[in-house]
């Protein structure tokens, strides 16, 4: 199964890598790009690869601090979880026990 995860994202990897380098060959033209402290021209794909980096940025900071730590608390719940079965199946052996 892992083998086909990492063909398939292998292979998708490869498709956008390719699209990105035919798109940045098509589009050369400079544009003008408005910062907050002034005004520079920059190749058009460069702002848009730019801005693509950007929010995989922005995304992965989302998931190191928003999600990671709900897993981590899902995770640990779980655990709780499986040690409070575990210790109803024992008193349940053990009121079976004295019921004899």
């Amino acid at each position: 199964m892992f083998w086909i995860k990492f063909t398939l994202m292998s292979a998708i990897l490869l498709v956008v890598l390719l699209l990105g380098v035919e798109f940045s060959t098509l589009h050369t033209e400079p544009v003008a790009v408005n910062y907050l402290l002034g005004i520079t021209t920059q190749p058009l794909s460069l702002v848009v690869v730019s801005a693509f980096a950007a929010g995989a940025l922005v995304t992965a900071m989302i998931g190191a601090f928003v999600v990671l730590p709900l897993r981590w608390q899902v995770a640990h719940l779980r655990q709780m979880l499986s040690s409070k079965d575990q210790e109803i199946n024992l008193l349940a052996r053990r009121v079976g026990r004295d019921a004899r």
